[in-house]
């Protein structure tokens, strides 16, 4: 079976039977529920973006950037965790943001598809929503690619043989309630941050002790294609603040309750409509933070 598919391949002739179908991945394993993003393998219903470890699921996850090098050049910044001596000769450790010239990127909206668990023969297996066969192509075949990236094996099955119960989406999990002083917040992402580069994760914690100066009453991790962002809740003040401690992400704030924000797609996060600021990180980050958290 191919990796990667750049068009229906293989699959069309079974495709171009049916008018609807969907995807059915084999019974889930431990190992591949925990690859998708789950701690174990679900129950029927649940249904999560799968986590971006691949060219298909971190496209789905996380779009793609376009560099623009057809464009001018642009001032960018970007904050690294650095030493440097003043002008006393004496040495200093800590989080700098620098400026540099780059082309421009066009960021392209991820698909955001989501995987369903449903009960099949042998036990739990993974659906897609259901496809219709006059949908573009490259749709298609981004589901295809996730499957054949997830998955040993799947089938192409008709929608009726593969029939999700109530669907709940799992994008976040949610902490326990009460305050979150910098090192409550620590003992839980530690282990979050050991993915990053030892410098990357230097300016993260950074940024979250910034944000945890501001007291605040409710935190969320992200789950499978979510799992790039923490989320820091201000409840009294209706405001959620989205931090990704990747380098390149910007902060997202929004004024919502949280039911709502957290049935926000990847799209919609992205796309910086319906967050009240989105703010870059430049040398006025820890500022415009703060500022925007406060505001009334």
């Amino acid at each position: 079976m191919p990796k990667q598919v750049r068009g229906l391949s293989v699959y069309r002739s079974t495709i171009e039977r049916l008018p609807k179908f969907r995807l059915l991945s084999g019974p889930l394993t431990d190992d591949q529920a925990a690859t998708l993003g789950f701690d174990h393998v679900p129950v029927a219903g649940v249904s999560i973006v799968p986590s971006a470890e691949g060219p298909a699921t971190f496209f789905n996850a996380r779009g793609k950037v376009i560099i623009r090098n057809d464009l001018p050049m642009i001032t960018k910044s970007r904050s690294i965790n650095t030493s440097w001596k003043d002008w006393h000769g004496s040495t200093h450790h800590g989080t700098q943001t620098r400026s540099y010239e780059a082309y421009p990127r066009e960021h392209i909206a991820p698909p955001g598809e989501f995987l369903t668990a449903v009960e099949a023969n042998g036990g739990i297996a993974m659906a897609t929503r259901v496809i219709n066969r006059t949908e573009p192509e490259e749709t298609i075949a981004n589901l295809l690619n996730i499957y054949l990236e997830c998955f040993p094996h799947f089938e192409i099955v008709d929608p009726n043989l593969a029939v999700p119960v109530r669907i709940q989406k799992m994008n976040w999990r949610i902490l326990p309630p009460g305050k979150f002083p910098f090192e409550r917040a620590m003992q839980v992402l530690d282990s979050y941050l050991e993915q990053l580069t030892e410098s990357d994760r230097v300016v993260a914690k950074s940024r979250i002790q910034t944000i945890t100066r501001q007291e605040p009453d409710f935190m969320a991790i992200g789950l499978g294609g979510f799992s790039e962002y923490i989320v820091f809740g201000f409840t009294r003040r209706r405001r959620y603040v989205f931090e990704s401690p990747e380098t390149g992400n910007a902060t997202y704030i929004f004024r919502n309750e949280w039911e709502t924000v957290s049935q926000l797609t990847k799209r919609e996060i992205l796309q910086e409509k319906l967050q009240e600021t989105r703010i870059i990180h430049t040398p006025r980050w820890a500022i415009e933070v703060s500022e925007a958290i406060q505001r009334q």
